[in-house]
């Protein structure tokens, strides 16, 4: 039913790739597209609250909660995430030391006293004021914290009071955005090693649409229609820069409420392809820093000098992407998958 925001996954992965990539690797002039590709995150945040609430809503938002359910839903999320960020850190100890020291990267750094809190995925809850190890990792801290004290309290008012769901949601993203309006020349990407502002009004819009996709079902032709509004709604802000930081959390959630539905779209976004990659976008976001790392080092031993032109740039992008996807392949099927049940099946054994 929600194939279509499997391919969107790997769409916002790949947009947050774009951003990685293009403004530091290549010297093709400013494309707005790409420097603004760290919104792929927020796609994330807002994509997570749904998909989550339209998954447990019966489980959470009809019937009544146990700590056993609580239980197993917290180790089914940190079965999906946890493993392979404790993997792709321990290789970012030796390979960033090695990085900076012996081949000399001048834009790699190492803060040893933020590995802790690296390990203990909370190095986006303030602890810390840098970029540290995997850095894409920032986004998945940002998600436990929602995993752990948004999701479950959230339904659990909802069952309590809809109209109290309702006024504490809405007051919740209003506070926000409000704080957001504020903020001169503001961009969501300010919150990276906080991103607790970032996540929490974004998590609580996905959570309202996944309960509005619970009780509305709409034909084809409108979800369609809604889908092209939603992208229209995004080209306009950004076109007219009309606060597109703060108001494209608008479209995003109505990009991905529409794609919830059958469309005529569909055809982009759940092909066998689509959804495979959509499978693995976890794996090719949370490597993509791994993957640039190693690329710089096979780019400078086939181009040693100097190389600007335009087709080094594709070549280096194309090395670049189909490394990045390897390393996500390699990873989803060894490592992300294989462990996710292994945990899954060892705890439920133990519920039991």
């Amino acid at each position: 039913m929600l194939n279509n925001l499997t391919g969107l996954r790997f769409y916002a992965a790949f947009w947050v790739f774009l951003y990685h990539f293009f403004p530091v690797y290549t010297t093709i002039p400013k494309i707005v597209f790409f420097e603004i590709g760290y919104l792929g995150v927020d796609v994330f945040f807002i994509l997570s609250g749904f998909i989550l609430t339209y998954v447990y809503y019966d489980k959470f938002f009809v019937n009544k909660i146990s700590l056993r359910d609580y239980y197993g839903f917290i180790i089914k999320r940190f079965a999906k995430i946890y493993p392979l960020h404790f993997i792709i850190t321990l290789i970012f100890i030796p390979l960033l030391f090695v990085g900076k020291y012996i081949f000399h990267q001048e834009t790699l750094n190492v803060y040893p006293d933020t590995l802790v809190n690296n390990f203990l995925l909370i190095h986006a809850w303030s602890t810390t004021d840098h970029y540290s190890w995997n850095f894409p990792s920032w986004s998945i801290s940002a998600e436990w914290f929602a995993y752990v004290f948004l999701f479950v309290p959230l339904a659990l008012v909802y069952r309590k009071s809809r109209v109290l769901f309702l006024s504490i949601s809405i007051l919740v993203i209003l506070l926000f955005l409000w704080k957001w309006f504020q903020i001169p020349n503001f961009t969501v990407d300010r919150y990276t090693m906080n991103g607790l502002p970032r996540i929490i009004p974004e998590f609580f819009i996905g959570i309202m649409i996944g309960v509005v996709r619970k009780k509305i079902t709409i034909a084809r032709l409108q979800a369609s229609v809604f889908f092209g509004f939603s992208l229209l709604f995004l080209f306009a802000v950004f076109s007219f820069n009309y606060y597109p930081q703060q108001l494209c959390v608008f479209g995003f959630s109505g990009v991905i409420l529409a794609l919830s539905y059958k469309t005529f779209f569909d055809f982009l976004f759940c092909s066998k392809k689509m959804i495979y990659l959509g499978n693995i976008s976890y794996a090719f976001y949370l490597t993509q820093f791994l993957s640039l790392i190693i690329f710089e080092q096979i780019f400078r031993v086939i181009f040693p000098g100097d190389a600007d032109q335009l087709y080094i740039d594709m070549i280096k992008f194309l090395l670049a992407f189909c490394l990045n996807l390897f390393f996500a392949s390699i990873s989803y099927r060894y490592l992300e998958e294989p462990l996710r049940l292994k945990i899954i099946n060892k705890t439920q054994k133990r519920i039991k």
